[in-house]
């Protein structure tokens, strides 16, 4: 039987994991930005980066969202227990999930 901890523990694991992609994912795009505006762009590259921004989102939206719900309803079972760090990466998967949603609804 595992405990709460180490419960906490592997879904922390799991949120960070399922972000990582999509973090990468918004890096590569704006640092290859400056490099993308000095040359012609083709009209696949553009595609490629939105299909892989859009697999990394879906793919952090499984991972790392049953993963903060996991994590929640473990500190929400044992309040006792010291889930400090495990809501600040709940609070940050939150909002990395959440502002791609806000950009398109504001976009347009």
């Amino acid at each position: 039987m595992m405990t709460p901890q180490s419960k906490l523990r592997i879904a922390n694991v799991l949120m960070l994991a399922g972000i990582l992609p999509l973090l990468l994912g918004i890096y590569w795009m704006v640092s290859s930005a400056p490099y993308d505006m000095q040359r012609p762009t083709q009209v696949g590259d553009m595609f490629l980066m939105i299909g892989k921004l859009m697999f990394a989102y879906i793919f952090a939206l499984i991972i790392s969202g049953a993963s903060g719900l996991w994590s929640a309803g473990i500190a929400k079972r044992h309040p006792g227990t010291q889930a400090n760090t495990s809501k600040i990466i709940r609070i940050v998967v939150c909002i990395v999930l959440i502002v791609p949603v806000v950009l398109r609804v504001l976009a347009g």
